[in-house]
């Protein structure tokens, strides 16, 4: 098969086109991710089976409140250091007695938390590997964590209330 000049030039435009094609596809246009966010992470080895033995699966929320040493009405004060959660409602059903062990990540205007083990009533001292990130129970945009203000504290942020919820992961965001 001879192609004359036409021919070649829509060949040549064809191959072009699906080459700016593909080139699109290729690029993400994902949006760059916060400076003040924690990194991205993931969960700790044997998270995802432990967490399906005790009932869990990703997508799933325990309420909570997000410092046992805070358990009390009202605003509370965060800095960057390891909690103890308490589930509470629904979140005490699914795990009576359990405590969820976790770090929390401060910025100036907001509080994260990285939770990666569950303390069980009957295993002691010992813990599971967990995999869950703190929203705020009135508001949540993709993991962005409990709505903070400053503190005159320096390294501490202040929330409205103790309470939060713990949404289960497969990676940290």
């Amino acid at each position: 098969m001879r192609l004359g000049s036409t021919g070649w030039m829509a060949l040549l435009l064809t191959g072009l086109w699906g080459a700016g094609c593909r080139h699109t596809q290729d690029v993400t246009d994902a949006p760059e991710r916060p400076k003040w966010m924690p990194p991205e992470g993931t969960c700790p080895k044997g998270a995802l089976v432990q967490m399906e033995r005790l009932g869990l699966k990703p997508g799933d929320k325990l309420p909570v409140i997000v410092d046992a040493i805070q358990d009390h009405p009202g605003p509370a004060r965060y800095n960057y250091s390891f909690v103890i959660a308490l589930p509470r409602d629904e979140g005490e059903k699914v795990l009576p007695g359990a405590r969820i062990g976790g770090r929390l990540y401060v910025t100036k205007h907001r509080v994260f938390g990285r939770y990666d083990r569950v303390f069980l009533p009957e295993s002691g001292a010992m813990s599971v590997p967990f995999c869950g990130i703190l929203l705020d129970a009135r508001w949540d945009r993709d993991g962005e964590g409990l709505i903070a203000y400053p503190s005159p504290m320096k390294g501490f942020s202040v929330v409205q209330d103790n309470t939060g919820v713990i949404l289960v992961v497969d990676k940290y965001p």
